[in-house]
């Protein structure tokens, strides 16, 4: 059996381009809205196309030692992912929400402006907070004090990061508290 090749020019459709081309050309196209900070340090960005799915992934290999907290925060303007700079990329968002602990015992927390005056809260449940707050979630090396109806699982805190990070508030049924200080 003889094998013959074309030796007609063939341009390359983009199914058929390089998997760097390809990735270029997706660079290229996406658009960045958010910023999301993992352990206070390594930053990604993310685009208008998030799920509950892609946000359950991250929370769920939080261990609250070497693996402690997600943050997410609204990047001041959508900006194509080829713009982002140093100074877009490190520059605050006017709130952010943020996950600390472990995939099985996490804390919400929510980073606001409330009349122009930044505020600071918790996520929980409806429930009783009329003595001081005895839960203990790991954040790294030390640890938060919070009441037991503000503590979530990796598949609930999925669901109220995917709500805020499309409407910027969390979801109905839940309750702030104000952390002062």
């Amino acid at each position: 059996m003889i094998l013959r090749r074309s030796m007609t020019a063939h341009t390359a459709s983009p199914a058929e381009a390089a998997p760097t081309e390809l990735a270029a050309t997706r660079r290229q196209q996406t658009v960045a809205t958010h910023r999301v900070t993992y352990n206070d340090r390594l930053k990604v960005f993310i685009g208008p196309d998030e799920t509950v799915e892609n946000f359950l992934r991250p929370l769920c290999g939080l261990d609250g030692y070497h693996r402690y907290s997600v943050n997410m925060s609204r990047l001041p303007s959508p900006i194509p992912a080829t713009d982002i700079t140093t100074a877009v990329g490190t520059a605050r968002g006017a709130g952010a929400v943020q996950c600390t602990g472990s995939a099985k015992a996490l804390v919400i927390e929510i980073w606001t402006a409330v009349d122009g005056v930044p505020r600071h809260f918790v996520v929980g449940r409806p429930g009783n907070h009329d003595s001081e707050p005895t839960v203990c979630i790991p954040d790294g090396t030390d640890f938060l004090r919070v009441y037991a109806d503000e503590v979530f699982t990796a598949e609930h805190a999925a669901e109220v990061f995917a709500t805020y990070f499309h409407t910027d508030t969390i979801p109905p049924g839940f309750q702030l508290r104000e952390v002062l200080g």
